[in-house]
């Protein structure tokens, strides 16, 4: 178990009052550090991190690109409507798999232009065209990117441009499919040099699909967090309103969502209700609470809940955007939080099972003041240390590129900028932002949050991998070469 200095038992610290201190002598090399964590009960992660349901952090470009990197997107639910947040979760789920079931089809009536549409809403431009456009009917050709790549004409049939069904490559799902069997698939398709190979059943209508882009995404992306069916991993935000939720996950697990977070600023009783009815109804699915900041929380959700509870969320007030300890005098400061609920898990953990622990907010970003580019991990190494499984992160995330919003240049900073919200600031409010503080229905609302400005980082796909590299060294340099021995080794002492 971690020492924690004597100093800061009983004590509130922040990760900037700790600091780890190494006794070892390192013998591997900072690539062989394994940084695999579970972020649920039944889900790994080969990277600790999350990014947080925030409607200036997630959606589901930043969800692909957390899954790619080897964490999780959590997707928010301050939309307009139930279904724009599903087509979020649709984006990720299409995104790539093994065998793509389901797969959009088109008709031979239809056009090029259509196949743009698909294009712009999915990333993908293969489409399989069947007698009627449905998967109903038999499989008549396919319309890949080479097809029309250079087309100008979008209101082109593509009875004019497809391939015909007799000069296709096909495999019989008696084959693959209904075998589990893809290396036949991917052994076909490399054999004949194909994009997409389309699967039929013995009527000749097509049930599946194996690309070649999906082959090298996930070459490409090792650390990828994939389902059973090698498609990308999501979880998405529901409100801690029980009939509110029950649609939102009814309508999600529709569409394949991995699991749900109940999104609060803190643990409403509620919750349980909305996690009895997630686990009775969805066994499969997977259910986090939050949030706690105290020992004494996670022993009442355990009591009363451990068996609808595949994960905890951790943090009251503390992130970048967030006012509520400032505006509400309520909240505890972030890391004393996550030793706290570690170490009272660790006690409960021989009679109620392993239930890992997520470190909501916290994690300063140096930047903001010194206006240079984030290079500092050591907060989320902290956070392990003291017993997190898995970090999320808003602020460090929102100004990158694949959050939504649009970068603009601030004029006082001299730089490059993107805006940042708390979910309980006033604008977020406006939308669906109220029922994470269970004020929606008040006339006075006590804002929680506020609007601030964060450096633009640029691409995700570069950042992401420098903050893995940190965390690896950090390790490195403490001599652990996984988090579960940081977490067991770990000496933790005040600055």
């Amino acid at each position: 178990m971690a020492k924690l200095h004597p100093s800061l038992k009983n004590k509130e610290f922040w990760y900037k009052d700790i600091i780890l201190i190494p006794h070892r002598l390192p013998d591997f090399e900072r690539d062989e550090v394994d940084l695999t964590t579970h972020f649920t009960k039944r889900i790994l992660l080969k990277t600790p991190l999350v990014s947080s349901p925030m409607d200036t952090v997630t959606e589901a470009k930043m969800a692909i690109l957390m899954a790619l990197m080897g964490g999780i997107g959590v997707l928010h639910y301050n939309f307009s409507t139930i279904e724009e947040q599903i087509e979020e979760v649709k984006k990720v789920k299409k995104f790539m798999a093994g065998f793509v079931f389901d797969p959009v089809v088109l008709s031979p009536k239809d056009t090029i232009g259509d196949v743009r549409k698909i294009n712009e809403k999915y990333g993908f431009f293969s489409v399989p065209i069947t007698e009627d456009g449905t998967l109903k009917t038999k499989l008549v050709g396919i319309v890949t990117h080479r097809d029309v790549r250079y087309r100008k004409d979008f209101k082109t049939k593509l009875e004019k441009v497809m391939t015909k069904r007799e000069k296709l490559i096909v495999a019989e799902k008696a084959k693959t499919v209904d075998k589990k069997n893809l290396k036949l698939a991917i052994k076909i398709l490399r054999n004949h040099n194909l994009d997409t190979l389309p699967i039929v059943d013995k009527r000749g209508r097509i049930v599946a699909l194996v690309t070649d882009s999906d082959i090298r995404k996930r070459e490409q992306f090792p650390l990828a967090t994939l389902d059973e069916n090698k498609r990308l991993r999501v979880f998405i935000a529901v409100e801690s309103r029980l009939e509110l939720a029950k649609e939102r996950i009814k309508k999600a697990v529709e569409v394949g969502v991995d699991g749900i977070v109940i999104d609060a600023s803190v643990v409403f009783k509620e919750e349980i209700d909305i996690a009895k009815f997630a686990k009775k109804n969805f066994p499969h699915l997977e259910v986090v609470l939050g949030n706690v900041d105290s020992g004494e929380m996670v022993k009442k959700i355990m009591e009363s809940a451990s068996e609808y509870c595949d994960g905890l969320r951790i943090g009251i007030g503390p992130g970048a955007a967030c006012i509520t300890q400032q505006q509400l005098g309520v909240g505890r400061a972030q890391a004393s939080a996550v030793w706290d609920c570690a170490q009272t898990m660790k006690k409960l953990q021989k009679k109620y099972g392993f239930c890992p622990l997520n470190a909501d907010g916290g994690i300063k970003i140096p930047d903001l003041a010194e206006k240079t580019d984030f290079h500092t991990p050591g907060d989320i190494t902290k956070a392990l240390a003291l017993g997190a499984n898995t970090v999320m992160m808003g602020s460090i995330l929102a100004g990158l590129d694949e959050a939504p919003g649009e970068k603009e240049f601030d004029y006082e900073e001299n730089r490059m900028i993107k805006k940042y919200r708390g979910m309980g600031s006033v604008e977020a409010m406006e939308k669906r932002g109220a029922l994470r503080y269970g004020i929606e229905k008040s006339k006075i609302k006590i804002p929680e949050g506020r609007i601030i400005k964060v450096p633009y980082r640029g691409s995700g796909y570069d950042f992401i991998p420098r903050v893995i590299a940190g965390i690896r060294q950090s390790l490195q340099k403490l001599g652990f070469k996984n988090i579960k021995d940081l977490q067991q080794f770990a000496d933790i002492r005040p600055i």
